[in-house]
């Protein structure tokens, strides 16, 4: 019981500073390319926890994303919960991958959640540059072995 708290006082937090992570204010010409740091660390956190840390994180995380980034509502909360399903989903695959299959895994998992962000964008009429969409997939694959290392450390350290 003391292992289950643990887990998920430690997910709030890393979720918390996730969500500061992704709502600071950037030049406008980084703010379109920087990384979902929250769906990246949703991500780590469903691999390290399926059983915990499930489509109810993602889809209050997105809620609250939405709230914040004034968006429209479910927006973020409906691309956090495809991602973290197809996580959940192929979870035993990922795990048992290699660090460089993961950044390959990772960059099949996350075009389902750029794809929906795009049509959603096309949608709604709001303005966005592919181009930059691109870039901040690729900053989100180069990000995540440090971020993956850094939150494996704070797992360790903290749930155990």
């Amino acid at each position: 019981m003391v292992i289950f708290n643990k887990i998920h006082l430690t997910a709030i937090t890393l979720l918390f500073f996730g969500t500061i992570l992704n709502i600071l204010p950037f030049s406008e010409a980084l703010v379109s390319k920087t990384p979902p740091i929250l769906l990246l660390i949703l991500i780590y956190l469903s691999l390290a926890f399926p059983n915990q840390i499930n489509l109810t994180y993602a889809f209050i995380s997105g809620l609250i994303m939405d709230i914040l980034m004034i968006t429209p509502l479910g927006y973020n909360a409906l691309c956090y919960t495809i991602t973290i399903y197809l996580i959940l989903l192929y979870y035993p695959q990922i795990r048992l991958q290699s660090n460089w299959n993961k950044m390959f895994s990772l960059l099949i998992i996350l075009m389902p959640y750029f794809f929906i962000s795009t049509v959603v964008n096309s949608m709604l009429n709001i303005e966005y540059n592919i181009l930059d969409v691109c870039i901040s997939v690729f900053i989100s694959i180069l990000i995540w072995p440090g971020l993956f290392g850094m939150l494996r450390f704070i797992r360790q350290k903290y749930t155990s």
